[in-house]
């Protein structure tokens, strides 16, 4: 096969990227702040650490998104009382009332999937996405370029 998988992916991560900020705008959010409130939950607080590895984040990004959900309401950063180094992100009554339109979002688009796949599709693509994650981050492409000699 001479199909380029990273470019479709790329296409088809920037594709979904623009489709769920189009949804996110009605809200005065952006896609990246939907995610993170779904992340968030209704009530659980996180750690900015758990947030930087959920996402695949740097955490000069992480502080930077952060900070604009802080200012717009979104979310509450305080230190962690156990350990001054980190902070623990909570979502505010604001982001908690955003929560049902975010997950609303996210279970149509996982919907639309589950309809147009049957199960065994599903699970060769969950496969394929595991391994191309796991061949380009940073602790293991070493060993996924060996493989390919």
């Amino acid at each position: 096969m001479s199909e380029d998988y990273g470019k479709r992916i790329k296409r088809a991560a920037n594709l979904m990227s623009r489709s769920m900020d189009a949804y996110a705008a009605q809200y005065g959010l952006t896609g990246t702040q939907m995610s993170i409130i779904d992340f968030l939950g209704e009530s659980q607080d996180h750690t900015q650490r758990e947030i930087e590895m959920e996402f695949d984040i740097r955490p000069s990004t992480t502080t930077k998104i952060l900070q604009r959900m802080e200012a717009g309401g979104l979310v509450a950063a305080k230190r962690d009382p156990r350990d001054g180094r980190h902070r623990i992100i909570a979502p505010t009554a604001k982001a908690r009332g955003l929560q049902a339109a975010v997950r609303s979002y996210i279970d149509d688009q996982q919907t639309a999937m589950e309809r147009r796949f049957d199960q065994h599709d599903l699970a060769a693509f969950d496969r394929v996405l595991a391994y191309f994650i796991a061949l380009n981050s940073d602790d293991s492409s070493q060993s996924g370029k060996e493989s390919r000699s």
